[in-house]
């Protein structure tokens, strides 16, 4: 017996024996970093499942994944640079929210899918500005404790405003919008005593910050990386790239530096400048200048609602998604999922667009996670493969002289340019964009005498018609214009039978940031609008019953679909009556403008590409109809359509079928005016 319990204990003692030789040699020839990092991963991985109703506080400053630390608070503006880094995934975030009492009530972490950078995340915690920092509070402490961590190579940085006010003001719109409760407070005294509390913890975190002399300490404020000229703001952003440990040399990175800078420029985040939190709080809006100016328009564009309303919303629309899906994150070689596959007959329309199935149309009307920061999804709405209208944005994409672009396009000479009245600022350019035929008709070749005109006329080449009909290349771009222009104020689109009187008064008046006319029949619904589209598409296409059967095709699915979501008899409700879309106005970079101007370029890309069928639809669905204005009657007429490539010398005719006929000595007059030699506008080509 006692034989068999030695051998026992002998067998044990060798295996206890091989274990201490195996881990000696693991010791001896293993990097003894990769088990601590193993260690803090492993505590990094607990604290993304932990029960947020704990105090969980330990923000592991050790882990040599974090590349940067930011300390901020809600309402700064530091979110909209970190939803572009997340959108277009240049780097790992996690945002940690801090409660109180420095303990973690909400974490978010955003992964990129570079593999350079997967090891590596930028860490933020979000301090309440009614916290307890006091000494020897739990706060102060835990704050201490994590930025007096001597982390080689790391920067801490505190993201502030230097206006205490709009921070605050800041955060009761986005709350408002978030919990979709009462309008929020906004009289100075509800903030009186939230003010002295907020300054007296930003001015603690600068002092203490700044006395922390073996960590590379940052200090921004919001304000300074605001600016209006797009240089200045791509260095101020690539500046602050490079604090954030990004390689602003990556050609990605520059890439999408140079796609996306403009969305940042003042004109582009005006809904998010500390001196509208001031004027708010103050209730100092300015006044109208009786002058026209792009400089604070926004304060009057916001139609029937309170100001403060227009800019919650656009707060609201910004963290929705306004950036763009662009060629480098299209997925290449897509098929349709649909039945019938559209996209067999019309591949260039889907690729553009990237919508090859009903869900690829959805996505944009998902409603985001209210207890998320923000969407992190880029919105389909157009360029999402290289085309030749590329050229045209790559040819704008820096101007700053053209402020208001009055923009048409004409294909196979359906039309003549339209016209306009009045005076041509040095900030108004014409662009007309047309394929080769319209062109040479427009603007013959020498040495044929050239035409004097206003317009920049803009050759396509003769595939200008890379959709499946040439009428969808005039409704798609009419949706467009704020992705081919993107530092112009206004955007004016203009078909060729449309007349536009006295701009610059018009827009010195506008008091919408979207408008356009009132339908010539007056009681025209969408829902009434389906049969007379179908009429007037039987009538242009006698020739070719098989281009018709597919539009009816087109219109009939789209129909039946608009009739199961319910638009038409909420269309109703509002008692919407139709737009006459031949002159549409906007101005550009107003947050909920992108999405709206997307969704109508969605509707017109996947289902039928007549634009007025679908005008409201976007806009019901993303709650943003209050938005839409009608254009008064006062300033445009309409005209019939004029084909001018079987005319000598291209005229205008007035054929006044389904238009506004001015007469007498006012058709006279418009007639002149038409015809008149107003400035010389070269040729371009494009390709």
């Amino acid at each position: 017996m006692r034989s068999i319990i030695s051998a026992r204990r002998i067998r044990f003692c060798l295996l206890l024996l091989l274990i201490y030789f195996i881990l000696n040699f693991y010791i001896k020839f293993t990097d003894v970093s990769s088990i601590r990092q193993s260690i803090v991963n492993f505590k990094w991985h607990q604290s993304e499942i932990i029960d947020h109703q704990l105090c969980t506080t330990e923000p592991c400053p050790l882990d040599s994944r974090i590349s940067t630390i930011i300390w901020t608070h809600d309402g700064t503006g530091i979110m909209k640079y970190i939803q572009w880094i997340v959108t277009r995934k240049l780097a790992n975030i996690r945002i940690s929210q801090l409660d109180d009492d420095c303990c973690i009530i909400k974490q978010n972490y955003f992964s990129s899918s570079s593999s350079s950078i997967i090891l590596k995340f930028i860490q933020i915690y979000i301090i309440s500005l009614s916290a307890d920092i006091t000494q020897p509070s739990v706060c102060f402490t835990k704050i201490k404790q994590t930025a007096n961590t001597n982390v080689s190579g790391i920067n801490q940085i505190y993201f502030k405003r230097k206006s205490i006010h709009t921070t605050l003001i800041f955060q009761q719109l986005d709350l408002f919008k978030q919990k979709h409760n009462s309008p929020p407070q906004t009289d100075s005294s509800y903030f009186t005593s939230k003010i002295s509390k907020a300054r007296e913890i930003i001015q603690y975190l600068q002092n203490y910050f700044t006395t922390i002399s073996f960590t590379k300490w940052k200090i921004i404020n919001s304000e300074d990386l605001v600016h209006s000229h797009l240089t200045d703001c791509e260095k101020s952003l690539t500046s602050f790239l490079t604090l954030l440990g990004l390689n602003t040399s990556d050609t990605v990175l520059k890439n999408v530096l140079t796609y996306d800078s403009h969305r940042f420029i003042d004109d582009a985040i005006w809904w998010d400048q500390s001196e509208v939190g001031e004027r708010i709080l103050n209730r100092s809006i300015p006044t109208r200048p009786s002058n026209l100016t792009y400089s604070n328009d926004f304060y009057h564009l916001h139609g029937t609602r309170s100001f403060v309303q227009y800019l919650a919303d656009s707060r609201q629309c910004f963290r929705d998604g306004t950036f763009a899906q662009i060629s480098s994150e299209t997925v290449p070689n897509r098929k349709a999922t649909d039945s019938p596959n559209r996209c067999l007959t019309d591949s260039f329309d889907c690729k553009f667009s990237d919508i090859y199935s009903f869900d690829d149309r959805e996505q944009l009307y998902e409603e985001s996670n209210r207890n998320d920061y923000f969407s992190i999804k880029p919105i389909k709405c157009g360029f999402a493969i290289p085309s030749i209208f590329d050229k045209v944005r790559e040819r704008f994409a820096r101007n700053h002289t053209c402020e208001t672009i009055i923009l048409t396009s004409i294909i196979n000479c359906y039309d003549n340019l339209p016209g306009t009245e009045g005076n041509i600022p040095s900030s108004f350019c014409y662009v007309a964009l047309l394929d080769t035929k319209t062109f040479n008709a427009i603007q013959p070749p020498p040495p044929h005498p050239q035409r004097q005109t206003h317009w920049t006329l803009i050759d396509l080449g003769d595939n200008a018609s890379l959709f499946s009909f040439p009428a969808k290349t005039i409704e798609t771009l009419k949706t467009c214009g704020q992705r081919m222009f993107p530092l112009a104020k206004w955007i004016i689109w203009l078909d060729g039978k449309a007349y536009l009187m006295r701009i610059v008064e018009l827009l010195t008046q506008a008091q919408s940031s979207v408008f356009a006319p009132r339908h010539t029949t007056i009681d025209r619904t969408s829902a009434i609008e389906v049969n007379y589209t179908i009429e007037r598409i039987r009538e242009r296409e006698t020739e070719s019953p098989k281009n018709f059967d597919k539009f009816v095709m087109d219109i009939k699915r789209q129909e039946k679909e608009y009739k199961r979501d319910g638009f038409y008899s909420r269309a109703d409700k509002l008692n919407l009556t139709l737009y006459d879309i031949a002159l549409f106005v906007y101005r550009n970079n107003h947050p909920c403008n992108f999405r709206y101007l997307c969704g109508w370029h969605n509707e017109v890309n996947y289902f039928a590409y007549r634009g007025q069928l679908s005008v409201y639809y976007a806009a019901i669905r993303l709650n943003l109809i209050q938005h839409l204005h009608f254009l008064p009657r006062n300033f445009y007429h309409t005209f019939g359509h004029s084909q001018i490539c079987s005319l000598a010398v291209p005229q205008s005719s007035p054929v006044w079928k389904n238009a506004t006929s001015p007469t007498g000595p006012e058709l006279e007059r418009i007639g002149s005016i038409k015809n008149s030699v107003l400035r010389h506008g070269p040729r371009h080509r494009l390709g």
